[in-house]
């Protein structure tokens, strides 16, 4: 539970905006340094709770990280395609109807993309993991990335959002 409470530190850490523009170089390598300070934690958390060996390890480590990439540029995108849908979709102004539907097309195509990386990644894994060792490996890391999320959420400066 310590680990836990650790990494959420970290994360409402780099979460936190930077208060200073001449501290943002500071603040990038602070980000950094949380960020690998908590994959590190989280690597060793799942090597033990997965009794993996060190060569099981590494390969999760190098296919995660491979997928993490990959996911961060399909994040990129879709930031992108829902820049330019807003743009044509702002109020009193008449929208093309054309780029519109072009803007959805590709954003619901960048959405399978994204979900179809998730299956990909777990086809990796099962080539070094068993499947007893997918699945708590998947529900580790979820339940990290809904603690990441709640830690954003509420983080500095954020409302608390209600729960039901």
């Amino acid at each position: 539970m310590r680990l836990i409470a650790t990494m959420l530190l970290g994360v409402s850490l780099v979460g936190a905006p930077a208060l200073r523009a001449q501290d943002s170089d500071d603040d990038t390598a602070r980000t950094g340094q949380l960020r690998r300070q908590i994959e590190e934690r989280f690597t060793a958390r799942v090597q033990e709770e997965l009794g993996l060996t060190d060569q099981q390890a590494l390969k999760l480590r190098e296919t995660v990280g491979v997928y993490f990439v990959k996911r961060r540029t399909l994040e990129a995108e879709e930031r992108r395609l829902r820049q330019g849908l807003a743009s044509e979709l702002r109020p009193g102004v008449a929208a093309n109807k054309d780029n519109v539907a072009r803007l959805t097309d590709q954003l619901l195509d960048n959405k399978v993309r994204y979900v179809e990386t998730y299956r990909a990644e777990v086809r990796d894994l099962s080539g070094f993991l068993d499947p007893v060792q997918r699945a708590q490996f998947l529900i580790l890391r979820e339940r990290l990335l809904d603690r990441i999320r709640e830690a954003q959420d509420n983080g500095p400066g954020r409302r608390r959002l209600l729960r039901p």
